[in-house]
């Protein structure tokens, strides 16, 4: 059982050093370490295509475990927060609030939680006999509910041989299960290196008046090293005169180690002159701050002399002299003025408890507006700036809408208003990285493994999944696999929705190929119109092609009203980006004079930049003009 050290002290002297120095070999003896609990995701589920032979959970916490306590972590069992046994129960309804309540609930000191979701899956071709694992991992901060970045390990493995089964298969599962929980594990030890340690400390101020509270808190927060803190009571809270000391306790967080902590601690004497007593706990992890009541050795020992030998003038107390009262006590002009500065400062405080009790940035600034220069007046203004702070860092992370922002916001404000918009946008982005994490694995393998390989209905099925979560390039490539009849049959209804999905989501091949399409009647019923509204938004985005059939229904008048400018505009969009067939066209209207004005020179030029392509109906054009 660990040992209670109290270290008391007033200024440097012979007990301090040596108090200090039982501190630092007891904290040298118990060195600051991570604490770690390993759990599944929120949206952990056990892979259907794995054989149910194996402990998931054991053998990937067990392979953590390792990984971890090599680097020189502590992993802590699941039971260590009193949640229910993953192995035994379904943990996929543990929230990170509940983590975080369990924490709290445990008493003990508990950093972070490693949660983990795990994805398998065996290719569908059956003669490639591969398994695809990944294990993705991210940490909550117990403390402040903020997210690190996420991290993942993946791996493909041969399957084992047909006569494995049972026993062999298990081992299978778990020798790769267990390897790839290594390989997450070192991930974490060189990103947890990189982070500064946090310590959390009860720190409790007692006995103290206003201004020198507002004195040791603002020295506090200023001190290097510190993170943040929680106001965990403050008897200032309740119905005290102006006169009477105040206890304040609080959460506070550091990088600092006790021993540090404890140095910084002691400067508050030299800064601010306060008669101060410091006590540590180090099983509690618990600061006290302290008022001493100085006192005088010599005059201690005079008066003990005076005590004792008492002198003659001392020895006879002489008689008090009485007066008559006064019928009627009239106040004197000075007892009238502190009655009033009593009044004054009572109305002072209520109104102070009344601001404090709302807490809001208004009602600070209704306590300044009416008590300017009120007793609270700093308190008041410092109120104000933090939650002014706390707005201005929330619309920061609001514009930037990364998951670092908000996990920077969280942690730079643990108790700020907007922490809850902070969590539910976190929530959203790793919802929305999981959705594009998936669609790129699908993507990955359609591209690079089951279409360069000529296999295109495994092609066909991976796009498929990839476009159902949204990816637009995949929906676009399927639209076109249904088009071609690559490892389907023909099916332009298909291929027209899939195209329509893309199109609409912004992808300028789609758009293109969809204004094609509605021009020739091609699986569609013709409509110009609509070939026109496709082509338009494709050629804003710049493809050439569009462009071009874009001029070219400008200048027949289709689906759009005869407008020869218009079609010398995007004929010349197209032939910038060295279309040839747009060059001969726009050559023409130069020839013409139709939509631009009669140049002979310029219609030369672009018929020769055209010709030099190989366009025959540019060559002859020129040879016409020349003639």
């Amino acid at each position: 059982m660990a040992r209670t050290i109290k270290l008391k002290k007033n200024r440097p002297q012979t007990g301090y050093i040596l108090g200090l120095f039982c501190l630092l070999v007891q904290m040298s003896a118990a060195a600051e370490r991570w604490q770690i609990v390993v759990l599944p995701d929120t949206n952990y589920n056990t892979p259907n295509a794995l054989p149910t032979l194996a402990d998931y959970h054991r053998t990937i916490s067990q392979g953590l475990t390792i990984a971890l306590t090599n680097a020189d972590f502590d992993v802590l069992n699941l039971h260590y927060l009193g949640l229910p046994n993953c192995m035994l129960e379904d943990c996929s309804t543990l929230s990170d609030q509940a983590i975080q309540q369990a924490a709290k609930r445990s008493g003990k000191e508990v950093n972070l939680a490693l949660l983990y979701q795990l994805n398998a899956f065996k290719q569908r071709q059956p003669a490639s006999q591969k398994w695809y694992f990944s294990l993705s991992g991210r940490l909550l901060d117990l403390q402040s509910g903020a997210q690190q970045d996420a991290f993942t390990v993946d791996n493909w493995v041969n399957y084992p041989t047909k006569n494995c089964i049972g026993d062999c298969l298990s081992m299978w599962v778990n020798q790769n299960l267990s390897l790839l929980a290594q390989d997450l594990g070192t991930v974490l030890s060189e990103k947890l290196e990189a982070l500064p340690r946090r310590f959390h400390y009860r720190l409790n101020i007692n006995d103290f008046n206003s201004a020198e509270i507002q004195q040791i808190d603002s020295y506090l927060k200023n001190i290097d090293g510190y993170v943040a803190d929680l106001l965990l009571s403050d008897s200032q809270n309740t119905n005290l005169t102006p006169s009477q000391n105040i206890n304040r306790s609080y959460q506070y967080i550091s990088e600092l180690t006790a021993s540090e902590l404890d140095d910084k601690l002691e400067k508050l004497n030299r800064q601010y002159a306060l008669p101060l007593t410091f006590e540590y706990d180090n099983t509690q992890r618990q600061f006290d701050i302290i008022r001493t009541q100085q006192t005088d050795p010599w005059g201690t020992f005079s008066q003990l002399i005076t005590d004792l030998f008492p002198s003659s003038e001392q020895k006879v107390a002489p008689l008090p002299i009485t007066q008559e009262p006064s019928p009627l006590t009239v106040m004197t002009e000075s007892q009238q003025l502190a009655a009033d500065e009593n009044k004054k400062a009572l109305r002072d405080q209520q109104m102070w408890q009344q601001a404090s009790g709302i807490n809001t940035s208004e009602s600070y600034q209704q306590y300044l507006t009416i008590w300017p220069h009120g007793q609270h007046f700093i308190q008041a203004k410092a109120a104000i700036k933090a939650f002014q702070d706390d707005k201005n860092s929330w619309q920061q992370a609001s514009n930037i809408k990364t998951s670092h922002a908000f996990q920077q916001y969280l942690t730079s404000k643990p108790t700020g208003k907007y922490r809850i918009q902070a969590k539910q946008q976190l929530a959203l982005l790793r919802e929305q990285q999981q959705r594009e994490q998936k669609q790129q694995e699908n993507k990955t393998l359609a591209d690079d493994y089951y279409y360069q390989q000529q296999n295109y209905p495994e092609a066909l099925y991976y796009y498929q999944q990839a476009a159902k979560l949204g990816d637009v390039s995949s929906q676009y490539l399927l639209g076109k696999m249904y088009a071609d009849a690559k490892g389907t049959e023909q099916n332009m209804r298909q291929a027209e929705n899939w195209y329509t999905q893309a199109a609409k989501d912004g992808h300028s091949k789609a758009q293109a190929t969809l204004g094609f399409m509605y021009s020739k009647g091609n699986g569609v019923n013709q409509d110009y119109s609509q070939a026109v509204n496709w082509y338009q938004k494709a050629a804003q985005q710049g493809h050439v092609n569009a462009q071009y059939n874009l001029a070219y229904l400008y200048s027949l008048g289709q689906g759009v009203v005869k407008d020869y400018q218009q079609a010398a505009y995007w004929y010349q969009k197209s032939a910038n980006q060295g279309d040839a067939d747009a060059q001969n066209s726009l050559g023409k209207l130069y020839e013409r004079g139709l939509g631009v004005t009669k140049n002979l020179v310029k219609a030369k030029k672009l018929y020769q930049q055209a010709a030099t392509q190989g366009n025959q109906i540019a060559q002859l054009n020129l040879q016409m003009l020349n003639n």
